[in-house]
């Protein structure tokens, strides 16, 4: 029953919702009316039209939003170019041949697609895919009757518990010192969220309970055959040119993993002497080197990217759009109207689920973590602050909102759609059930951390 009420979603979704980019367009379209209504009780038409455009371009050009924007790309581009290395292929071929039963199977593709998003939400997309792509292939050589479609959502359980892990977007970010909120929460360093005991309760419990969910729903071995559901496709494979000659002993495997040895050993090296800390750009940095040492060829490793940097352009544009209308709301003061009902309504007990819910439901509209904390997380830590809510609190309620409705929105599920060769109806029916679990449990810990 379930699994059509997601199907019946999908077809609403894919008749409904516009393209992220003309969604992105629209709410700017929104944004500027609703700025010029605010402004023009206290200005002239002319002077509101002057304010409105003055805050769009200040947030669109804000050299700290648009270092996010990079940030957050780096994040996707590193982690795919770390998943499709062959040490990292090696490693899913052989944990493929663990699953002696289509139950099992399922529920290790949910496990190993949360542990890896957790370590960074880009590997979790592309290693997720994989694996249920090599056991898909494995089940039908050994007549396993696997339910393909339920391996695919598996796969994709990791965006339902990535933004509290190592590449949270927002947990990192306001990690940074001078980040665009720190005259509101200060600097918080990732043992104020990332590792404090509610983060590790929500995030360790979903670990256990999405791959308990998608095993309970693996469907009965002769059902999967009628339906003709149990199939693969051709692996990918990451494009790579010939070499020859010098080129080939320039760029043999020895220089890539010797370079990204000695950066990692670097990087790493530098934290322990307390000139970094752990934040995006130390993420970042730890899997560029981790990828470049796995590929070991440069001409692989640079292939890698350029495939992974096909998947983030479809949101590289969306980033100063969103920019925009936070400059917008800043400017005209909508940011403050929006905080004070915020304040209104809930108290400091149900902030943190009123961040969660709101979260959420922006996340089905504007599906990117980075994007949704340029919009809400000026909103969401004054309303914190004026309530004498802890904004580590605050912050790591609005990442699981973030997630858990990955599982209702299939923008990230692209890499592993194309991959599998599902669509999207194919999965959701089972995300949906994932989402139930998330938007329930989370709450609950929420609730007893007030």
């Amino acid at each position: 029953m379930l699994a059509r009420l997601g199907a019946k979603l999908s077809v609403w979704a894919r008749r409904w919702m516009p393209d992220p980019l003309t969604l992105a367009l629209a709410l700017t379209g929104m944004a500027v009316v609703s700025g010029i209504v605010v402004v023009s009780g206290s200005s002239t038409p002319t002077g509101a039209v002057r304010t409105v455009f003055e805050g769009w371009a200040e947030g669109f050009t804000s050299p700290s939003l648009l270092a996010f924007a990079l940030q957050i790309c780096l994040v996707l581009v590193t982690g795919h170019a770390l998943a499709v290395s062959p040490p990292v292929r090696s490693w899913i071929h052989k944990i493929a041949q663990w699953p002696k039963s289509p139950t099992s199977a399922v529920a290790l593709v949910a496990f190993v697609a949360c542990v890896s998003a957790v370590i960074h939400w880009g590997l979790g997309v592309i290693v997720g895919a994989l694996l249920a792509r090599e056991l898909g292939q494995r089940a039908r050589e050994e007549n396993l009757h696997v339910h393909y479609p339920l391996l695919g959502a598996a796969g994709y359980a990791g965006l339902a518990v990535w933004h509290g892990g190592l590449s949270g977007s927002a947990p990192l970010k306001v990690a940074e010192p001078g980040n665009f909120t720190q005259s509101l929460s200060g600097v918080l360093p990732i043992s104020q969220t990332l590792l404090q005991p509610v983060n590790l309760l929500v995030t360790g419990g979903l670990l256990i309970l999405l791959p308990l969910v998608f095993a309970a729903f693996a469907p009965d071995p002769r059902a999967v055959i009628a339906a003709g559901e149990q199939h693969d496709t051709a692996h990918p494979r990451v494009r790579r040119r010939p070499q020859a000659g010098l080129a080939r002993f320039r760029e043999g495997n020895w220089f890539g993993a010797l370079t990204g040895g000695l950066g990692l050993s670097a990087v790493l090296a530098f934290w322990l002497l307390g000139e970094l800390q752990v934040d995006l750009n130390f993420v970042n940095m730890c899997f560029l080197f981790l990828a470049l040492g796995a590929h070991g060829s440069i001409r692989s490793f640079t292939d890698a990217v350029a495939d992974g940097a096909r998947a983030a352009g479809a949101i590289i544009i969306q980033f100063p759009l969103y920019f925009g209308i936070l400059g917008i709301m800043k400017t005209t003061g909508i940011v403050g109207l929006i905080s004070d009902r915020i304040v209104a309504t809930a108290t400091q007990e149900t902030l943190p689920l009123w961040a969660f819910l709101s979260s959420g439901f922006v996340n089905l509209w504007v599906p990117s973590g980075g994007g949704q904390w340029a919009l809400q997380g000026e909103v969401l830590l004054t309303a914190g602050r004026d309530l004498g809510v802890d904004p580590a609190m605050t912050v790591m309620a609005f990442s699981y909102g973030d997630a858990w409705t990955n599982m209702l929105q299939p923008f990230w599920a692209l890499p592993l759609l194309g991959i599998m060769g599902l669509k999207a109806r194919d999965i959701m029916g089972y995300t949906f059930m994932a989402a139930v679990v998330v938007g329930l449990y989370v709450p609950a810990v929420l609730w007893l951390f007030r």
